[in-house]
């Protein structure tokens, strides 16, 4: 071994998936509108090793943008980190990827995260987050409905004697 070779012993199963799992977050429309800019947020978990290796591009693009890493943090068995990138409000109508190098991604490219474009209408987008609030609490409130109706019926009804006979109230079976 030479200089910069890292050996790493480990008790992780091979068969294990360990490579980053991304979640993304938009900038929302209050930045935009009041700072002429949004940022883009990339967060990558439950990977391991902890080397890894990112970059943004504009889709279609060959030129690295300017970005910012957090320092990999580990987390119990594995290790988390984010990037972000910040973009001018032109900027921002073009869609961006993330790109992830990790030695545990299936195949030998990295992983490409994809970020739409925020050219839409902001009342557009608005709406559309509303309308997944507003269906959510409506399935939320049907399922507590169906669960008083059922309750009722499995818990409001006398119990039986033998032979089918039901309680009444003096408890005694009829």
């Amino acid at each position: 071994m030479g200089p910069g070779t890292v050996l790493r012993v480990t008790d992780k199963r091979l068969d294990a998936d360990t490579s980053p799992k991304p979640t993304i977050f938009l900038p929302s429309m209050a930045e935009i509108k009041f700072h002429e800019a949004g940022t883009y947020l990339c967060l990558l978990e439950n990977f391991f090793p902890d080397v890894i290796k990112i970059d943004w591009k504009e889709k279609n693009s060959k030129r690295i943008l300017k970005f910012q890493q957090a320092n990999t943090v580990k987390t119990k068995d594995t290790y988390m980190t984010y990037t972000w990138l910040t973009l001018t409000k032109m900027s921002i109508a073009k869609e961006h990827k993330c790109i992830v190098k990790h030695e545990n991604n299936k195949g030998e490219v990295g992983q490409e995260v994809l970020f739409h474009s925020m050219k839409k209408d902001p009342l557009q987008l608005q709406f559309m987050n509303t309308s997944a609030y507003y269906t959510y609490v409506l399935l939320l409130v049907k399922s507590m409905v169906y669960s008083i109706i059922i309750a009722y019926y499995l818990l409001g009804r006398p119990a039986p004697c033998d032979n089918w006979k039901f309680v009444i109230r003096g408890g005694t079976c009829i």
